[in-house]
């Protein structure tokens, strides 16, 4: 992210960042940031799925010490992508580079990939901390500096663009925040956080008091994510550099630049050198573009912070959007990826630890996708189909597919005024399950997660083993029963250690790509959920899943299991998966004697065959005909026997 260079460049620069006892200051957080750098620094687990319980452990102390400090957050999260496209090459690349990186980790070598939960977990750890959050309806770089820049705090971040926006209360880089560090000030018991701080000022002290409008064109002519000249088209920098070493280039350009009073004099000068008018005609449009994207003006955040209102100047799609919707996405209490669908018809897809030479575990959750772009974009008559872009991978290649989005009964203005029980229908639909779950068998806290499961057996390709779900079973009743001493006693002991273990197991990939496909179910079906106003209780997401637990567990399943079937929330938890799995089977098998029932199973008002069908299709028992008699299938759903 950023300005290509130059973090690197300044983390090494003592003249520009000076040393800071920062407290009892406001702080506007880049959050994405934020997030991402937590988990990694943490060094908590990425190759069997995450470790969300410690991710929200880190978040509390870190909110926990800027209290001590008196310190007071504010945190801003990214929205939808750009919709003038100017930056969906760098999105790509991006993509790519995920890709590469969690084959790696898949692979046992050096990677990295965050956790399909990683946003849902950050942010409802944020609510009920009561941290004051926005997520913006785009990229959240520049109303992260113009709210900075009004409220005259500093950012945190790590994106080295903040070293270009000139914010009067100046910047502090992520990697030199020493969070952890909180220190007391002498014969006080005031206490500070030690950090850098950056200001514009600071760096153009340094270069002969150069006019810090210039800045916009440095980051342009490095690359930034809207920006990449042909660098061919300029001078070797590196020959007016001061300063030996790896740096040269940036040294170089920042030192010419220092020559030239002011922005236009500095294009002027790099114009001469241009001999083609279509190449110094392309130059000058894009650093003209590089200067206004820097320009701060008031933000459009500040009354949401400060009033509740939701955020102003929407780009003119989202104009038409009701107030609920805009209200509730800025709270964080919708997924951004709804904005992507309404407003470009595509979405880019995350990508986990997985086998990559299998196919992508997003396609096992593509059916709810359906459904959600269906109640995004409403077609004006039964005729209009709309379809949205999908990019995910084949292999470990960027691809993308048009995906037909499935139309439901209800309107997204209405949307949260339909009663309870309907929202309740459109979500079981879309996840194939038969009826809801009885709330004195389930706790309200795994409801989500047990449709969850049940889809992902009907759904996920290869068939997932029975130890597998099992052990997610073992996983979901841990994290219930631990959310109370009283019922944390219930567990064996041998759970506990188990728990406790930190060391990583061998990864088995067979595992991790189920339970990437079973993760990425239940990202879509959250966020279906929170588009239907939760008619399922929203669980605490971090303690859903626990990778290396799950893992260790699976590969110990058949030590453990007698003494995990003594537990009564998991003998209720297994009975239920298996009635579920049952009625499905039955279901099928009358479908399959009477074609007439196909027709009308699942109808909530479609008059599309097609689409109907495809809605209420079950787990692909018709499919696997191919490979195993159906009736053989039955007994093979007994994984408690």
């Amino acid at each position: 992210m950023g300005v290509q260079g130059l973090k690197t460049y300044m983390e090494g620069n003592s003249d520009v960042l000076k040393r800071r006892n920062f407290r009892n200051s406001k702080l506007v957080i880049d959050g994405s940031n934020l997030y991402y750098s937590l988990y990694f620094q943490s060094h908590l687990d990425q190759a069997h799925g995450g470790e969300y319980e410690g991710f929200e452990k880190v978040v509390s102390r870190f909110f926990a010490n800027l209290r001590i400090c008196t310190i007071k957050p504010y945190v801003v999260l990214d929205g939808g992508d750009d919709i003038s496209d100017k930056k969906f090459d760098t999105l790509k690349k991006r993509a790519e580079d995920r890709i590469k990186r969690a084959d790696a980790l898949s692979k046992g070598r050096r990677g990295e990939a965050l956790p399909i939960l990683i946003k849902n977990v950050f942010k409802q750890v944020l609510r009920k901390l009561k941290v004051p959050l926005i997520q913006c309806v785009a990229e959240a770089d520049w109303e992260v500096a113009a709210l900075a820049n009004e409220w005259n705090c500093p950012v945190l971040s790590n994106d080295s663009d903040f070293y270009i926006f000139d914010i009067k209360g100046g910047f502090l880089p992520l990697f030199d925040f020493h969070w952890r560090k909180v220190t007391s000030i002498r014969q006080s018991d005031k206490k500070y956080i030690p950090a850098s701080w950056y200001s514009v000022s600071n760096l153009c002290s340094t270069l002969n008091c150069m006019n810090k409008q210039l800045l916009p064109i440095f980051a342009t002519i490095l690359g930034n994510d809207y920006a990449h000249l042909d660098k061919t088209l300029f001078p070797n920098w590196t020959k007016f550099s001061l300063t030996p070493g790896g740096n040269r280039n940036i040294d170089g350009l920042l030192r010419w630049l220092s020559r030239h009073k002011c922005p236009k004099d500095a294009i002027k000068a790099l114009r001469s050198t241009i001999t083609n008018p279509r190449d110094s005609a392309m130059v000058l449009k894009v650093l003209k573009q590089g200067l206004q994207e820097y320009r701060l003006t008031p933000s459009s955040i500040a009354q949401f912070f400060e009033r509740g209102e939701p955020q102003s100047k929407l780009p003119r799609p989202l104009q038409s959007l009701p107030e609920w919707f805009l209200k509730a996405l800025g709270e964080g209490k919708l997924n951004s990826i709804l904005l992507d669908v309404l407003t470009l018809h595509r979405v880019t897809l995350n990508f986990s630890v997985q086998d990559f030479s299998l196919c992508s575990n997003n396609l096992t959750s593509r059916p709810i996708r359906q459904v959600i772009y269906g109640l995004m974009l409403q077609a004006a008559t039964e005729e209009e189909r709309y379809e949205v872009e999908e990019y995910d991978r084949q292999g470990l290649t960027l691809t993308s597919s048009t995906v037909p989005a499935i139309p439901t009964d209800l309107q997204l203005d209405t949307l949260w005024e339909t009663p309870q029980n309907r929202r309740l229908e459109v979500f079981l639909d879309a996840l194939c399950v038969s009826q809801a779950f009885d709330e004195l068998l389930v706790p309200a806290n795994l409801q989500l997660a047990m449709y969850v499961t049940c889809y992902w057996l009907k759904h996920a390709e290869p068939e997932p083993k029975p130890e597998f779900l099992w052990a997610l079973l073992v996983g979901l009743v841990y994290g219930e029963l631990s959310r109370d001493p009283l019922t944390e006693k219930e567990l064996p002991k041998r759970l506990r250690n188990l728990k406790s273990r930190k060391e990583e197991t061998p990864l088995d990939l067979e595992a991790a790509h189920a339970y990437s496909q079973w993760q990425g179910s239940l990202r879509d079906s959250i966020c279906l959920n929170q588009l239907l106003n939760n008619p399922v209780p929203e669980p605490e997401y971090a303690r859903l899943y626990s990778g290396l637990f799950v893992h260790h567990v699976a590969s110990k399943y058949q030590s453990l299991l007698a003494e995990v079937k003594a537990l009564d929330l998991f003998q209720r938890l297994s009975t239920l998966v298996q009635s579920e799995l049952e009625e499905d089977f039955t279901s099928d098998e009358e479908d399959d004697e009477d074609p007439h029932k196909r027709g009308k199973k699942g109808n909530a008002g479609i008059q599309d065959d097609e689409i109907r069908i495809q809605k209420r299709q079950r787990h692909k028992l018709k499919s696997r005909t191919s490979k195993t008699d159906l009736k053989l299938k039955k007994p093979e759903r007994s994984y408690w026997e």
